[in-house]
């Protein structure tokens, strides 16, 4: 039972028009980030090699900048204007030219089979992403690809915290009806207060509307935004959520935030407390979870749950984030995936892939030997 779709035929005709307005305005730079789609392979060296070697070194403090092209390390004269760098790298974080990272129009999608190097032209995506603000819930979903581009729940629990205040949070669906007919990011999801006592009541909320207008959709579309202290829902746009404190979690599209750092004033907190089994998950495993399935995992959490736990609210992210190194690895250690890229000018396209770490720490990367290819 595919319980994470609702229903899950129907959605995702749905999601395959959204996908289509998707790659017709993929250069606008107003793509939701993806899901994990590809397994970690042994050795990437076979399909790296047909793209162009670069070596970056990655200093202690500081960021290194790539443009692709060439491919080249490059020193910009002032990186928040000039689109003359498509990608840096700051410790073990990338972030493309574009949102709150530079002016530029680049976008991001994976991580893809690093079998996708041995070809010349772009591999067929449903949406790229730009820089922007995230957090916790970043990885909630697992896209799955052609030809269904269904979005599942990973039904991982979330812990959220405001002051003295802590909540529960499970996603269930990403797909619900409006007039009859299956639309998608119409949340439905489930969360309870935890008190040191247990848990209170369990709370499930449906059609929380991430819609936004749309993939295409300028940021002035207004989407739903929640307070898990009173229920009160409320239409926002990014910028009127980032200057409000009536909420705890937004949906806009495939993103929700976390009213807190960049995200928001009220100072929230959110953990996944699931995160470490991320990169590990396969898309037969996900589609198998139900609510029934998952009821025990969000039981569970309690008050001791949240001890010891970073919560944080949103902070800068790029499509790489979290995925494009193997989580827990010491020293670190690049995954063996391919990336596709679309540079700083918005239009070229670039396939990139890590190969190695030379002088890596648990923190940082040392010198990355990656491998860039253009492709059209």
């Amino acid at each position: 039972m595919r319980a994470t779709l609702l229903p899950y035929a129907l959605a995702v005709s749905a999601l395959s028009l959204l996908v289509a307005a998707a790659a017709c305005s993929d250069e606008a730079g107003s793509k939701p980030d993806a899901g994990t789609t590809a397994d970690a392979g042994e050795d990437a060296t076979a399909s790296f090699d047909t793209g162009k070697p670069l070596s970056v070194p990655v200093p202690a403090t500081g960021r290194a900048y790539v443009k692709l092209e060439t491919p080249e390390v490059v020193t910009p004269a002032d990186p928040a204007t000039d689109k003359g760098w498509d990608i840096a790298f700051e410790g073990l974080e990338v972030y493309s030219n574009s949102g709150p990272s530079g002016s530029g129009a680049a976008l991001v999608f994976g991580p893809l089979d690093q079998v996708v190097f041995v070809g010349d032209t772009s591999p067929d995506v449903p949406f790229l992403s730009p820089d922007k603000s995230g957090g916790a819930f970043n990885r909630w979903y697992f896209y799955e690809g052609a030809p269904n581009h269904g979005l599942h729940s990973r039904f991982h629990t979330f812990g959220v915290k405001d002051g003295s205040k802590l909540w529960k949070v499970q996603i269930i669906s990403y797909y619900g009806t409006r007039d009859g007919a299956p639309v998608s990011a119409l949340y439905k999801f489930r969360y309870a207060e935890v008190t040191p006592a247990g848990s209170g009541p369990i709370q499930v909320v449906e059609n929380m509307d991430g819609t936004a207008g749309g993939a295409a959709a300028p940021p002035t579309e207004k989407s739903e935004c929640i307070d898990l202290g009173t229920g009160a829902r409320s239409m926002l746009t990014p910028d009127e959520a980032r200057a409000s404190n009536a909420w705890h979690l937004c949906f806009r599209r495939q993103d929700i935030s976390v009213n807190g750092e960049q995200g928001g004033p009220r100072g929230v907190g959110a953990v996944d407390f699931d995160a470490d089994q991320t990169a590990g998950e396969k898309i037969t495993d996900i589609i198998e979870r139900t609510p029934e399935s998952e009821q025990a995992k969000f039981d569970a959490i309690n008050a001791q749950s949240f001890e010891g736990q970073e919560l944080r609210g949103d902070r800068i992210i790029s499509g790489f984030t979290g995925l494009w190194t193997e989580r827990g690895a010491n020293p670190a250690k690049p995954g063996k995936f391919a990336w596709l890229v679309v540079g700083a000018d918005g239009k070229s396209r670039y396939l990139v892939g890590f190969a190695s770490f030379t002088g890596a720490t648990a923190t940082a990367p040392g010198t990355i030997e990656m491998r860039v290819k253009p492709v059209k």
